[in-house]
């Protein structure tokens, strides 16, 4: 194990799986613990509201749901492309289909490169240099 710093607060500490100095993982994990106990007593609830009623930031009630500490589909949070408010994953339906879209359409054009260019001839000249 190496010595790294802190994604959070930027202190040095001992490489863990947390990936964050020991003082930041207690205060995620008392972050969680608020996090649920909110969602227990609501119904639904977007992103906002929880850091509103919990005061966790944004990014770690994210990370939360991302890592299935939390579920829940009355979670609603932005959309990371559009901000549409989503229930699971990163990415809305249509900006999932937007990035599908262009792939296929890249797809297209490489293969559609590919046969357009005139094969290059692979033979190439050797030469022996002999004993001198």
């Amino acid at each position: 194990m190496g010595l790294a710093n802190c994604s959070e607060c930027g202190k040095l500490y001992v490489e863990n799986a947390a990936r964050v100095c020991p003082e930041c993982y207690r205060r995620q994990e008392d972050d969680a613990e608020k996090v649920v106990e909110y969602l227990r007593d609501v119904d639904k609830a977007t992103l906002e509201e929880i850091h509103q009623a919990t005061g966790v930031k944004h990014k770690i009630i994210l990370r939360l749901l991302h890592s299935g500490r939390i579920m829940g589909s009355a979670i609603s949070y932005p959309c990371e492309t559009c901000g549409t408010l989503i229930a699971e994953g990163r990415l809305c339906d249509k900006c999932s289909k937007n990035i599908l879209d262009q792939i296929k359409t890249d797809e297209r054009h490489e293969t559609h490169e590919q046969h357009a260019q005139p094969q290059k001839s692979r033979s190439r000249m050797y030469g022996s240099l002999g004993d001198k």
